[in-house]
């Protein structure tokens, strides 16, 4: 009997994105396997775009039809800027990624699918039975549900991680290693049943400080394997404090310790060390498996793109936006206009001559601080004409600062941009991130050298990696302001003073922008070209990613 896998994606665009486009790459490999997507139902209509393009730009339709996109959860009914704003002060132990009624609902489809009963989701569809699932996928947040699952009916179950091997290091690996996970919940229960050590702070300002600071390390100083060093507290390097950070430490801990196996993002040949750290804590002499699958993007992306094929590419991507968010100017047409205005830059100042800048869709820098960045790129003697996103509920722009730019010809605002296309652009000469998972690979992926501008979770361990191990971008540090702004260990023997002032901050920046128009960016865009590369074998008939994908043929065939 052809096998049947079940998997539990999350809502967050980062990790839905790839996460489609991991069921597409399952699908194409196995042609006998049926595979059921569990998608939050605000994100279905996404994640089935996300598919359509995988499989349109590989020509081949045929795999969706083994894919069954199930609408099942309402996480995105109730998200809003407001709430999220709520996140930096709510007690942490109240959010739940995934909610009771939702974890309910999850189980009890899975139970069906285990019964072979027919079942409906949250649109109304009735799904009839087929073969029982004879593998689990999930995503890292989704413990809630799948953690009792196996439990219960003790499938294989693989984790989806959507950062580095460094960054699942950092939460979930031994504390040795410099691993959140194992005293992380731990240390905020002892603090707050201290008078003494707690002092009257709620426990989500306890959460939030040992999120930056935790006693539980021997030093100031961690070594996560596949990292140089850094003093804890660089891990916070803004004043940002992200409630689900704990329910991803309270779900996702128990997750692993069940799970049969992690699956990454990255190939061996560009991080061989921190996915050894990760075997080390995760697998250690176990036969559980760490398999590198590597960036997930449709084909096309791993060969070389002609710039008159961008424009296409452009307009097959995906449009997504925080619900709710209001942001500046209209995200209709921005494709073609991005690509346009990227293709005068081409002919007017050359390849590699545009900036391209996102902080995604949630964060966003304090206005004063874009405020400068946007002053140092206008004032640069040699132009870097740049497109800069606004997505964020937090996007603020002065009106007089986006008339200036409009007139100076050299910078475009758009509320969307198509990110993958973009990156893929000749014009384009680095990405100006806060490091997310996806910015991140698929910044790598296209040989693209990143200037990190981090905020929180994975965002600071990617910035440190590509700035310091891969070299191939610059961190940004003066405009850090955590709420332990000390020093950074990088910078020589006595490390970096973070001053933080204005005139600080524009310095940098102005170093930075300059250095990339430079030999020192000249450099770091040779080793992004590399690891590029190493991704793209990675990506080949054969290659590594093939040989990792392997480990699932035990599972093509339902036993049940």
């Amino acid at each position: 009997m052809p096998g049947h896998w079940v998997f539990f994606t999350a809502f967050p665009w980062g990790h839905l994105r790839p996460e489609s486009n991991l069921a597409v790459a399952l699908a194409r490999r196995f042609p006998d396997v049926i595979i059921s997507v569990f998608v939050d139902e605000g994100s279905g209509s996404k994640s089935r775009g996300e598919m359509k393009r995988n499989v349109q730009l590989g020509n081949d339709d045929s795999v969706l039809s083994r894919i069954r996109l199930i609408p099942l959860g309402q996480a995105m009914a109730g998200m809003s800027p407001a709430r999220a704003a709520a996140f930096a002060t709510i007690d942490p132990r109240l959010v739940h990624t995934t909610s009771a009624a939702d974890v309910e609902d999850l189980t009890a489809a899975f139970d069906a699918m285990m019964q072979e009963r027919a079942f409906k989701d949250h649109s109304g569809n009735t799904w009839e039975p087929i073969e029982k699932p004879s593998l689990i996928i999930c995503d890292k947040m989704m413990g809630d549900t799948c953690t009792p699952l196996k439990k219960k009916y003790g499938l294989p179950l693989y984790v989806w991680f959507v950062g580095s091997a460094a960054a699942a290091t950092r939460e979930y690996g031994a504390t040795a290693m410099g691993g959140r996970a194992p005293t992380f919940e731990k240390e905020c229960h002892a603090i707050e049943a201290d008078p003494e050590k707690s002092k009257g702070k709620t426990f989500q300002q306890v959460a939030a400080q040992v999120w930056t600071y935790a006693d539980s390390y021997k030093s100031d100083i961690i070594h996560i394997p596949g990292l140089a060093p850094i003093y804890q507290w660089e891990d916070v390097p803004q004043d940002l404090w992200f409630a689900p950070a704990y329910d991803s430490i309270r779900t996702g801990g128990p997750l692993l310790e069940v799970a049969d196996g992690l699956l990454l993002p990255t190939v061996l040949d560009i991080e061989r060390e921190g996915v050894e750290g990760v075997k080390d804590w995760f697998a250690g002499s176990s036969d559980r498996k760490v398999l590198c699958l590597g960036p997930q993007l449709p084909s096309d992306y791993f060969a070389p793109i002609e710039t008159k094929k961008t424009s296409q590419m452009a307009g097959a991507e995906v449009q997504w936006k925080f619900p709710g968010a209001t942001s500046l100017g209209k995200g209709e047409g921005a494709a073609d206009t991005c690509i346009t205005f990227l293709n005068n830059a081409l002919d007017k100042y050359g390849v590699h001559s545009a900036l391209y800048v996102s902080f995604g869709s949630i964060f966003f820098p304090r206005p004063d601080l874009v405020q400068i960045l946007l002053e140092r790129l206008l004032a640069l003697e040699r132009p870097m004409p740049f497109i800069f996103t606004t997505a964020s509920p937090l996007a603020m722009l002065s009106e007089e600062m986006i008339v200036k730019v409009k007139e100076s010809g050299r910078g475009l605002f758009v509320p969307w941009a198509p990110q993958q296309a973009i990156l893929a652009h000749a014009a384009l000469g680095a990405i100006m991130s806060h490091c997310g998972g996806g910015g991140t690979f698929e910044s790598l992926s296209q040989g693209v050298p990143v200037i990190a501008w981090p905020f929180t979770f994975d965002q600071p361990q990617h910035a440190l990696w590509m700035s310091e191990v891969l070299d191939t971008g610059f961190e940004l540090l003066q405009v850090r302001n955590g709420p332990l702004n000390r020093k950074a260990y990088r910078g020589g023997p006595n490390g970096t003073e973070i001053v933080g002032t204005a005139e600080a901050i524009a310095k940098e920046i102005d170093e930075v922008l300059r250095a990339c128009q430079g030999e020192e960016g000249g450099r770091k865009r040779a080793n992004a070209e590399k690891v590029k590369q190493l991704i793209w074998d990675a990506h080949q008939p054969g290659g590594q990613i093939d040989q990792h994908l392997d480990v699932f043929k035990q599972y093509v065939t339902c036993s049940n």
